[in-house]
């Protein structure tokens, strides 16, 4: 359901123009900031995927410095979309195409930098999970960088939910979500425990906020894809 429901809300959202414009802020900070022991240095000869694009804004950033930059999503109509609108913005080369966490369609070796942002939480299991982080591994060349940034454990949509064990989570009272099965890390160790798995130099850090009434929080986690 995921794939037809994600379209039709960012059809919905294309239609008020109420889709975001800007990159993560946290995700700037990160890549381009000081936060990091084993800081990346963003330059123009990067490829960059990012997965689970939406409408393309993450990858300004990248785009804006020369990087080559790609973008995934679940329908094929969301990647045309977001072919639309960047270069409507001026930015004409980037391929948008259908993909997943765990289905990534570049070969092996390819990217320098993958950002995953807001996406990893939609695996149903832990199964999934791996899978999709031994593809982020397969598609980085060796040295390359992912990005994190998933759920946290007091976020609106954590707390609304109803575990059913092993990270799972059934989606209560969340919009077109509700009654779907997301993988919650719950703590930032989890999240790092899993990484570490496929990739070297993981650092693992948390954001929260308090919007008005709203609580969001994000697990956010940065590591390098060994060259063994």
């Amino acid at each position: 359901m995921q794939k037809t429901e994600w379209n039709n809300e960012l059809l919905r959202e294309l239609k008020s123009g109420e889709y975001p414009k800007y990159p993560n802020e946290v995700m700037l900070k990160v890549i381009f900031g000081g936060y990091l022991s084993n800081r990346p240095s963003p330059n123009s000869n990067w490829k960059v995927l990012d997965v689970g694009c939406a409408m393309g804004s993450n990858l300004v950033p990248f785009a804006d410095i020369g990087c080559d930059v790609y973008g995934i999503d679940v329908h094929l109509d969301i990647a045309s979309n977001a072919k639309k609108i960047m270069q409507q913005r001026g930015y004409e080369d980037i391929d948008f195409r259908e993909g997943t966490n765990r289905n990534i369609p570049f070969p092996d070796n390819y990217f320098d930098l993958i950002t995953s942002i807001n996406t990893l939480h939609y695996e149903k299991n832990e199964e999934d999970i791996m899978s999709a982080l031994k593809e982020f591994q397969r598609v980085l060349k060796p040295g390359g960088g992912l990005y994190i940034c998933t759920v946290g454990p007091k976020h609106k949509i954590y707390n609304l939910s109803k575990p059913i064990g092993g990270h799972k989570n059934i989606i209560q009272d969340f919009g077109f979500r509700t009654g779907e099965q997301f993988f919650f890390f719950d703590n930032e160790r989890y999240l790092n425990h899993y990484i570490s798995y496929y990739f070297d130099s993981v650092e693992t850090g948390q954001v929260t906020e308090k919007l008005m009434t709203i609580d969001l929080d994000f697990l956010i986690s940065f590591a390098v894809k060994p060259f063994r």
